[in-house]
């Protein structure tokens, strides 16, 4: 039985490599049902954001390269993966896992919003039924150890997000931001951050523009904004100082030509881009117009130094605390087939216990002391047994 992860990241592959294996939303169900279909693959997630792909799979067998031939296959990619492609398994795949969860594995060390995207991957996964017993188990582990990092460190305190650095950009840009115009490209949780940030910082005059304009609207209401039609940006884009792009689309949204034509209407005044999409929104050739500066995420690593010390101080104090936790989680994986058992005998035990509660005759008031207490001793005995079991289970396979 082995747990591991195969993947790619901003350390091993720049985003024109990260942009060819990424998997859009309506991809991923596709993709996990093609995985769960080999023999080899008992349970398994999907993890695709701007700064990462990676594929998390419990298997009956130590065949993690499997999964390389997978990107290839499923992205007809004929690139070399050489050195690009990371392999994790057992205790250090739980390891990565909460290093991702928590933020500690992010371009920004502590940014929160991993967190949130790892919760949706899994919830994909639970919906398309290739999450089961063992992940269900081993995420909520992982979602209690990332809360009790978030509240014990100050890891997450400092204002290091991607969308901040963004902001930070335009301000080195612009030497003020207050009075410029800025569109928002896209309606997500990242646009709507970058929004936050942008206002915050005292700009005032925001235009939303999202591929669903209800959305658009909506967002755009929430900061007493403009929504417009995507399909009319290049309309709008000349009246932006700061166009700020999160949209996921198959076509890059705002083209080189489209730049020179908008440059002209504003008079060569310089127009900042941030392009934070994975696949990119912009085409990448707008950089080689005069008085574009055009930025995308991997651009960002240059904001990751941001209160660096204050962030490797609480990092240690996050992986200490994943440290006390890894190795339960990993013993629990380890013991997944199990678990079936466990819960059959759990709600046998369960079924008797009501039952006898039900055949005394008690009153109202000592049926519920009652019923506390032989529920206590049923969870009691249970948990030791359970403990034993999974040891032993472990012990013999590790003899093996």
């Amino acid at each position: 039985m082995l747990f591991g992860v195969v993947g790619l990241n901003f350390r091993t592959a720049p985003i024109e490599i990260r942009e060819k294996l990424s998997f859009g939303n309506d991809e991923i169900c596709s993709a996990l049902g093609l995985l769960r279909a080999k023999e080899e693959v008992l349970e398994c997630f999907i993890l695709s954001t701007c700064n990462r792909v990676e594929i998390y799979a419990l298997l009956r067998e130590s065949r993690l390269g499997l999964f390389e031939d997978f990107f290839r296959d499923f992205h007809k990619f004929e690139g070399n993966l050489s050195g690009i492609i990371y392999h994790k398994q057992n205790l250090e795949a739980v390891r990565h896992l909460c290093y991702v969860a928590s933020g500690l594995d992010s371009m920004i060390i502590g940014e929160s919003q991993i967190f949130g995207q790892i919760k949706d991957a899994y919830a994909k996964a639970q919906k398309c039924g290739t999450a089961g017993y063992a992940f269900d188990h081993l995420m909520a582990q992982v979602f209690s150890t990332v809360k009790k990092i978030r509240s014990k460190t100050k890891i997450g305190q400092s204002n290091v997000s991607v969308s901040y650095s963004a902001v930070k950009l335009a301000k080195g840009v612009f030497n003020e931001i207050e009075n410029r115009c800025v569109l928002i490209l896209g309606a997500g949780e990242m646009g709507e951050l970058t929004v936050r940030n942008l206002i915050s910082s005292g700009v005032s005059n925001v235009m939303v523009a999202n591929r669903t304009f209800t959305r658009a609207v909506e967002l755009a209401d929430k900061f007493k904004g403009t929504a417009v039609m995507l399909h009319e940006i290049r309309e709008y884009v000349p009246k932006a100082d700061i166009v700020i792009s999160s949209i996921a689309t198959p076509d890059y949204v705002i083209k080189k030509t489209d730049v020179e034509e908008i440059l002209k209407r504003r008079n060569r005044e310089p127009l900042f881009i941030v392009d934070i999409s994975v696949p990119r929104s912009i085409d990448p050739d707008c950089t080689n117009v005069e008085m574009c500066h055009l930025y995308n995420i991997d651009d960002l690593k240059a904001f990751s130094n941001t209160n660096l010390h204050l962030r490797n101080i609480e990092s240690k104090k996050a992986k200490e605390i994943i440290e006390s936790k890894i190795g339960d989680m990993y013993s629990y994986i380890q013991s997944h087939d199990i678990i079936p058992t466990m819960i059959s005998i759990r709600t046998r035990a369960e079924e008797i216990r009501k039952t006898c509660i039900e055949s005394m005759k008690l009153a109202e008031d000592q049926r519920s002391g009652v019923d506390s207490l032989t529920k206590n001793i049923v969870n009691k005995v249970l948990h030791h047994s359970e403990s034993k079991f999974r040891d032993y289970t472990n012990t013999i396979r590790t003899s093996r």
